[in-house]
């Protein structure tokens, strides 16, 4: 449970700590040239020839060092949480990481890894994503409470979606033992899912607008 008496200081740098790991996330993604060649191998059936391009990619994040700033990054990231929250290792790490997630699965930028759809809602900008990102802190150190029905309509979507990527790298495991074909209803599911959950994040980020909103990182 949050300590009250966190200042308005300690969550703020706790919103720019979550900020910075989503943005190196999001610098370490898939490049648009990366995208176009992934997209045409798949069209071609040609998905095998994707082993050797990730070997590649994966070769130049681990000589660049990257991966040990992301994960002293997360370190401090998740210590702070632990102070201001109270909970243990396991529970503040885990926490830090869906946060991160439902970052991830918003951002703009990141839309076209999953090969954004017409009519499909969009996702949210640089300034969106502060905001977005201090509501979420401030609604996870409550202990996933909020008297917000707006954002309660985003994290009841989130819980969805969550789910059935769940259930989708579950069945990922199982094809690599089975060689079963992927289910394309489960996939369509999973991209509805998140259709709605960007749907809901929209209605409250316009209403923050449309209201002229400055809410805080403590906000909820």
């Amino acid at each position: 449970m949050r300590d009250d008496s966190a200042s308005a200081q300690e969550l703020a740098a706790l919103r720019a700590a979550v900020l910075r790991d989503h943005e190196q996330v999001v610098r370490m993604g898939p490049k648009p040239r990366s995208l176009r060649v992934t997209r045409r191998l798949k069209r071609l059936h040609l998905s095998w020839l994707l082993i050797p391009w990730y070997v590649v990619l994966a070769a130049g994040f681990f000589l660049a060092g990257s991966w040990r700033r992301l994960a002293a990054d997360e370190e401090q990231t998740v210590g702070l949480y632990r102070r201001l929250s109270g909970k243990d290792p396991g529970v503040a790490r885990a926490e830090v990481w869906r946060i991160n997630g439902q970052l991830g699965a918003l951002d703009e930028r990141l839309r076209d890894l999953e090969g954004a759809r017409p009519g499909a809602p969009g996702g949210a900008d640089q300034v969106e994503l502060e905001a977005a990102a201090g509501v979420l802190v401030g609604y996870y150190l409550a202990g996933r409470r909020t008297d917000d029905a707006l954002l309660g309509e985003v994290e009841a979507a989130w819980a969805e979606y969550e789910e059935l990527l769940e259930q989708e790298v579950a069945r990922a495991m199982e094809r690599r033992l089975s060689r079963r074909r992927p289910d394309p209803m489960l996939e369509e599911r999973a991209q509805v899912a998140a259709d709605r959950y960007r749907a809901a994040w929209r209605r409250w980020l316009d209403r923050r607008a449309e209201r002229g909103s400055t809410l805080g990182p403590g906000a909820r």
